[in-house]
């Protein structure tokens, strides 16, 4: 052990290396973008130096790298004036600042991540056909209980109906909060992507009620319980996963303020577009009806609906692919220590570059993803086996196996007490064993090699090159002190004298 002691703090003091490289470079980034503000600074050092009676001094009001006021004397009194405008060299009389006040988190850009603007006009895009949609949906509702065009008051048959149909709204929060909490968490871009989806596919049954007024109650109701789902998983999304991602200063409470600004105003001008989407609509299909002309009525119809949700669908899956996750999941780990042990370098994909890749709907698992996260039943075929790969595993915080239920791909099962670092060294372990076992082109072959020297080999590979990886991942502007396992299980094993 002492004779690898240098070694191991010479890996150490690559990660400080690069952790110091990698906060410089931040640290860089932010004085360049507010390089306007900070050369209108003074040096608090030197304050009592510069300052005197013919001194003019203004102190400006900043905000990230916006310039918002100039306070200046007036007669001895303190005075709030507008900025001066770097095009014309007077003060500036345009709104944008104020605007940038109301609608953006303050400090923006620098309060916010890198990818904020571009996931932001696409939400923004989508709330918009999202807003016609509800105007869309509750006329077409309407029209199916029988007041689309009857003045007066709800029938209480109808009033009835309007009530049970959210009855079953409860359920289905329940259920989505239940059984989706955890997945929300390690893929938001997909769940992003499905639950605006359903949403979609719930407002194109509300859109139908008027087609069968008979059949309301069974359609509302089910409309409501896809859409309460969906609306469980959006908002978990964007009060969890989202807001911690976007936030850079701890103002995850001024991120979404701004957002229930934003789509406030939306709202406003989605109402009369809503409004008269529907009354043209209404009119036009009217019209062919009378003529006899049934089919373009339905044809005005499914194009203008469709139109609608296919943009708001667009706009969700163009929000979602601009989103850039520096946190950890399976996924992402996976593909970083697959690239590791393939390369055998130190060059490893950036946020963006894998962000890309990872796509919204891309496939998460495929024929050679090791089984990251198993149970035991995912690890051994028997019990014997079972204990066999924890006696190879020693000290170690994670275990090592073949999945029996996927041809025998590696699997790796982690421990309770596994830390960061020892996640990242399952990784690399799994896909060095990947690697090894991939000599085997049958499962028959496989199990005629030595699995044991394989296992010993991936784990010797892992113990070596995890500190390597870690300062690899921190070069390419990756989080390394959390991964996000999802509903991923661990495991404390219990080991008990026989009686």
């Amino acid at each position: 052990m002492r004779a690898r002691a240098p070694t191991t703090r010479a890996r150490v003091a690559t990660i400080d290396r690069a952790s110091r490289r990698l906060a410089s470079s931040r640290v860089a980034s932010r004085a360049s973008r507010g390089a306007a503000a900070k050369a209108r600074e003074v040096d608090g050092a030197s304050l009592g130096d510069v300052l005197g009676a013919s001194t003019r001094v203004e102190a400006i009001e900043v905000s990230g790298s916006a310039t918002r006021a100039r306070w200046i004397a007036n007669d001895g009194a303190l005075a709030k004036k507008p900025p001066i405008d770097a095009r014309t060299g007077e003060e500036s009389t345009s709104a944008v600042p104020e605007l940038r006040r109301i609608f953006l988190p303050s400090g923006f850009p620098e309060s916010v991540s890198s990818d904020y603007v571009a996931w932001l006009k696409w939400h923004l895009l989508s709330l918009l056909f999202r807003d016609v949609l509800e105007v869309l949906t509750a006329q077409s509702l309407l029209v199916a209980l029988g007041m689309g065009s009857t003045p007066g008051a709800l029938p209480l048959t109808a009033a009835a109906k309007w009530v049970l149909k959210d009855g079953v709204g409860s359920i289905a929060t329940l259920l989505a909060g239940s059984f989706g909490g955890q997945k929300y968490d390690e893929d938001p871009k997909r769940w992003w992507g499905v639950t605006n989806a359903l949403e979609d596919v719930a407002r194109a049954i509300e859109l139908a009620t008027p087609v069968a007024p008979a059949l309301f109650l069974p359609l509302a109701a089910s409309a409501t319980f896809v859409r309460c789902a969906a609306l469980t998983g959006r908002g978990s999304l964007i009060n969890g996963s989202f807001m911690q991602h976007f936030g850079r200063k701890s103002n995850l409470g001024d991120i979404r303020a701004k957002l229930e600004v934003q789509g406030r105003w939306l709202a406003l001008v989605g109402l009369p577009v809503g409004i008269q989407v529907f009354q043209v609509v209404s009119t036009s299909a009217a019209g062919f009806v009378e003529r006899g002309d049934e089919a373009s009525a339905f044809a005005v119809a499914f194009g203008a609906y469709g139109t609608v949700i296919t943009a708001h669908c667009l706009s969700c899956w163009q929000s979602a692919r601009a989103l850039k996750f520096d946190i950890l999941n399976r996924y992402r780990l996976l593909k970083l220590a697959d690239a590791f042990v393939d390369a055998e370098n130190d060059e490893l994909l950036d946020v963006d570059a894998l962000g890309d890749i990872e796509g919204v709907y891309a496939p998460r698992v495929t024929p050679s993803t090791p089984t990251f996260g198993a149970d035991p039943s995912e690890l051994s075929e028997d019990w014997n086996s079972f204990i066999e790969a924890l006696r190879l595993a020693n000290t170690r915080s994670y275990v090592l196996g073949f999945d029996p239920k996927r041809s025998s791909s590696p699997s790796a099962m982690l421990l309770n007490r596994a830390s960061p670092r020892d996640t990242f060294a399952a990784a690399l372990a799994c896909q060095k064993l990947q690697r090894l076992a991939s000599s085997a082109t049958t499962a028959e072959a496989r199990r005629a090699q030595d699995t044991i020297a394989m296992r010993v080999n991936a784990y010797a590979y892992a113990d070596a090159r995890v500190l390597e990886f870690e300062a690899a991942m921190i070069r390419s502007g990756w989080r390394v002190d959390f991964v996000q396992l999802g509903v991923a299980p661990t495991f404390v094993v219990d080991i008990a004298a026989s009686s």
